[in-house]
């Protein structure tokens, strides 16, 4: 039985790690290249949220498509994989 349990334990952390590691392969991330902190909008889903991204903070979000609003009101809408970043308060979308 013992050796059931292992096999089963060892399988349920590869799951696991497999989860975790494919959950945030297409999110969309922010880096934010200046030193002053920035306030985005997310609008993922109809739902509005507002994200504080600090100098030099990368963050992840957007998982299945979204419409990101910039501090300078400027709106791109993101599939989920993409990277922006904002370089002198200016963003870039790669």
């Amino acid at each position: 039985m013992r050796r059931h349990h292992n096999k089963t334990s060892r399988l349920s952390a590869a799951v696991a790690a497999f989860l975790a590691i494919t959950a945030g392969a297409g999110a969309a991330q922010l880096t934010n290249k200046d030193t002053e902190s920035y306030t985005v909008i997310v609008t993922e889903g109809g739902v509005k949220n507002e994200l504080a991204i600090a100098g030099g903070e990368t963050l992840t979000f957007c998982n299945s498509g979204c419409f990101l609003t910039l501090p300078s009101g400027n709106k791109a809408a993101l599939a989920g994989a993409e990277g922006v970043e904002i370089i002198n308060g200016e963003a870039v979308v790669k």
